[in-house]
């Protein structure tokens, strides 16, 4: 497990997460609307929206198969793999060492999600504008809001379970 080296309130590290995640989806919209400019831009310009690779081409394919393998990974992989994780964490004595794990991987799963997003998205600007990517910019989008941090969502991750419970 990954080790903190921090120490802040749990009102604190909540209203960092809640910041962080806030931010990232700003990026995300700020970055979107750069997109949406350079190709408003290309086209008004020369009829075409910018393009650097061609999706047919062998560059154009490698990096819509990355996109499309690192969002089917990262997306179940930081939603239900750092769940897990979270069961782990619940199992620590220690109040501070607990909520300074769990906010190390909150990050990392708000992180994991966001880089899919801007994976994808980047890819659709380099493809001139390619139509698969933009939906998969938007699977991650909706996959960003499950990481969203609430305090009673915390609280249920944190939870030990009963292990003699089916659910």
């Amino acid at each position: 497990m990954l080790k903190p080296h921090y120490h802040m309130t749990r009102t604190k590290w909540l209203s960092s997460l809640k910041i962080g995640y806030y931010v990232l989806y700003a990026l995300i919209v700020v970055f979107f609307g750069a997109i949406w400019y350079l190709n408003y831009d290309s086209l008004a310009a020369n009829g075409e929206p910018f393009k650097l690779f061609d999706p047919n081409e062998t560059i154009g394919m490698v990096l819509q198969y990355a996109a499309i393998i690192y969002t089917l990974a990262a997306i179940p992989g930081a939603l239900y793999g750092i769940k897990r994780a979270c069961a782990k964490i619940a199992e620590i004595d220690n109040d501070d060492l607990k909520y300074d794990t769990y906010y190390t991987y909150a990050t990392l799963r708000m992180a994991l999600v966001a880089l899919s997003v801007a994976l994808s998205l980047l890819a659709y600007m380099l493809l001139g504008a390619y139509n698969p990517m933009i939906w998969l910019a938007a699977v991650g989008a909706v996959a960003l809001v499950f990481t969203k941090p609430s305090a009673a969502k915390t609280e249920d991750e944190l939870t030990p379970k009963d292990p003699n419970t089916q659910y």
